[in-house]
């Protein structure tokens, strides 16, 4: 994921900011797979610690997390445009970025969110995440509305706007990376 210059944030969503989304969606998709390929079921079940996620856990919440943000921002895309609530808005899209991909702050997963083995193997967990996220990627590249003037509410940052929503989403994947990586680096991981 590269970074983006920190800018006043202003709609309509560009289509250089739109290229960008849709980047930042696949490359992240594609880290993901990336980092968890060619792992056995030990590696992926290896937990560093009692209250710590194994690497299948971190893929299912990915997955559960993808489909209740994509949801909520299909949803916030039905409400009536509201350019003035833009005023609410606190976080830049990068700041955004920076926010949700950095694993200096953790905050425990809202019920809905918590892994609880709900696929039965690693390839069924990826096979929908990348289901969620081709409707991600397709939703980016086709919406027509202005996503800078429809909103999406989370539980940490507040009001964002659409677009910022779309680019949680890659940020979120990034973060679970980094976890998976943390894991994999733990000494007692199975080698």
């Amino acid at each position: 994921m590269q970074n983006l210059e920190s800018t006043p944030v202003s709609g309509p969503v560009s289509e250089v900011e739109r290229a960008y989304a849709i980047e930042v969606l696949q490359s992240t998709q594609a880290a993901l797979h990336q980092v968890i390929n060619g792992l056995t079921d030990d590696q992926l079940a290896y937990k560093p610690g009692p209250n710590r996620w194994s690497i299948a856990e971190n893929a299912e919440h990915v997955v559960l997390v993808e489909t209740g943000i994509f949801g909520a921002i299909k949803k916030g895309m039905d409400y009536a445009a509201n350019p003035e609530k833009r005023a609410e808005l606190k976080y830049s899209d990068v700041d955004v970025i920076k926010a949700v991909r950095s694993r200096s702050v953790t905050l425990p997963a809202p019920d809905p969110f918590v892994p609880t083995g709900r696929f039965a193997s690693i390839s069924e967990a990826m096979a929908a995440f990348d289901q969620q996220r081709a409707a991600a990627i397709t939703y980016t590249q086709t919406v027509t509305d202005d996503l800078r003037t429809h909103y999406f509410r989370h539980i940490a940052l507040g009001w964002l706007d659409s677009y910022q929503a779309i680019l949680l989403l890659a940020s979120h994947g990034e973060r679970h990376r980094k976890q998976i990586e943390e894991v994999k680096a733990d000494p007692g991981f199975p080698q």
